[in-house]
């Protein structure tokens, strides 16, 4: 009686509190939550954008760029040297400029040439006293206008490979983000099935505690009525004591399950789960090896990232080779320029100016270094495309080995489903006996544990099934199971 009583106590105790909200959960709804509200999803959104900010600030860092500095003023006070002819020697006479000045630079690669065009404006105004013998005072103004093209030759074009890359940078940044989602689905549905199977075994240890307590009440009838012996009655107590400790273990497994998923799904701790399956069929899945391999290829970021690997590895190459190679470069320049005493006077009389540079660089001797260099990035991009290789043979083994889990898991949870039946027929047929006599408590307790046992093992094996589907949607982003892409949010609705 004191047992039956803690356990109505504690039952009662976890009964739905006033204000309690009770969420009813399918695996899409779980889903759903995640993407919206959940602490990984807020945490890839920040990641993609993050990563997205970086790859199209170095992306534009490759197109114009407007600088305009001022000086407002630039004033400087000193001594300066003037040679004294009368003396013949140096004196120092106070010395004061003042400057109020402009700069507008705008800067344009030209990526397909390599190339940089350049429009260069300056306009200043310059105050010069000099407090020597001369006690002279000077004001001029100045403007230049200058248009110029820098142009590298016979070297990689190093602005078309910092553009590549930056767009393998974005690329890669997408992909991230695609199995930031996949592992976040795939993480929700396996605590979504954990925590169903949770419910589904303290459910089973509930019916067994049912089971007890009325296997127990029989056996103190007939040990009242003098049919049994008191240890076979004492049996009974002993196994309705286990049942209720498994009870209790398989609540709080469930309630400590609940809180972790709860946490993945951004709700409140004090809220309680119950998680529906709108199919719990296990059918086989017919999967074609040669299509997931190629699916899964195509969404695996580490994949992605070895093939990127290869192709930084090749430019990198490609620069290394040129860095003791015949270079050219070619500066041109035209501008217009004027300095007058009156500002109104300076754009009257424009002078024009030119310019044309070629400079050739022809390395001679390094004793070996380059060649050294150029044979440390080709051994970095033969370790890349090795790399890439192997992890392309993995990939065709993890999936070949998950379709045939896939299989075994569908077979095993068919034959144990067809055994928990069998176990059912044969306990209730027990039970009746034991209660007409033709059985003793040994069989009723052997039956017992052959029900609970094909039981559990029944669910695990059907939660192995839809974990091993899970994991081949996660890995190929694709469900076998409706025949269908997986939907993969937006952004998670950035």
């Amino acid at each position: 009686m004191r047992r039956l009583l803690f356990l109505s106590l504690f039952l009662l105790s976890q009964a739905a509190i006033p204000g309690q909200a009770q969420t009813v959960l399918h695996l899409e709804d779980a889903l759903q939550l995640a993407f919206e509200q959940s602490y990984t999803a807020k945490s890839a959104r920040e990641q993609v954008r993050a990563s997205e900010a970086a790859a199209e600030a170095a992306r534009l860092a490759l197109y114009s760029t407007v600088d305009l500095e001022f000086d407002l003023p630039d004033y400087s006070r000193t001594l300066l040297s003037q040679f004294n002819t009368t003396t013949r020697r140096y004196e120092y006479f106070p010395f004061e400029q003042l400057q109020w000045s402009g700069r507008l630079d705008i800067r344009q690669p030209l990526i397909w040439t390599n190339s940089t065009f350049i429009i260069s404006g300056l306009l200043y105004r310059l105050d010069q006293k000099d407090q020597g013998p001369e006690g002279l005072f000077e004001r001029n103004y100045y403007t230049d206008l200058a248009l110029q093209l820098r142009q590298p030759l016979f070297v990689p074009n190093t602005q078309r490979i910092a553009l590549r890359r930056a767009e393998i940078d974005y690329e890669e940044a997408l992909a991230d983000f695609v199995r930031n989602t996949l592992e976040l689905r795939y993480t929700v549905t396996e605590q979504f099935y954990r925590l169903y199977a949770a419910q589904e075994r303290m459910r089973i240890q509930q019916d067994r505690v049912n089971q007890e307590e009325e296997s127990f009440a029989t056996a103190q009838r007939k040990f009242r009525a003098g049919l049994i012996a008191e240890v076979e009655a004492l049996q009974f107590e002993v196994d309705l004591a286990a049942a209720r400790n498994d009870l209790f273990s398989a609540r709080n497994t469930l309630l400590s399950s609940a809180n972790q998923f709860k946490i993945l799904l951004g709700l409140p701790l004090r809220d309680s789960l119950h998680c529906v399956l709108r199919d719990s069929t296990v059918l086989p899945v017919t999967v074609d090896i040669t299509e997931a391999v190629a699916r899964a290829k195509r969404t695996r970021v580490d994949l992605q990232r070895a093939r990127n690997n290869i192709e930084r590895s090749e430019l990198s190459l490609e620069q290394v080779e040129a860095e003791r190679s015949i270079r050219g470069d070619l500066f041109l320049s035209y501008g217009l320029n004027n300095n007058e005493d009156a500002f109104h006077g300076l754009y009257n009389d424009l002078r024009d100016t030119r310019r044309a540079v070629f400079t050739l660089s022809v390395p001679i001797f390094d004793w070996g270094k380059h060649s050294f260099d150029v044979e440390a990035a080709e051994a970095r991009l033969r370790v890349a495309q090795l790399s890439a290789e192997d992890l392309a043979l993995n990939i065709e083994r993890e999936i070949s080995d998950l379709i045939r889990s896939i299989a075994s898991s569908a077979n095993r949870a068919e034959v144990l489903q067809k055994s928990r039946v069998i176990a059912e027929i044969a306990n209730d047929i027990s039970t009746k006996r034991y209660e007409v006599g033709t059985i003793g408590s040994t069989e009723l307790a052997q039956a017992r544990s052959r029900l609970l046992q094909a039981r559990l093992s029944a669910l695990e094996a059907a939660i192995d099934y839809y974990l091993a589907l899970a994991d081949l949607a996660r890995r190929t982003a694709y469900d076998y199971r409706a025949g269908m892409p997986l939907d993969i949010p937006d952004r998670m609705n950035r």
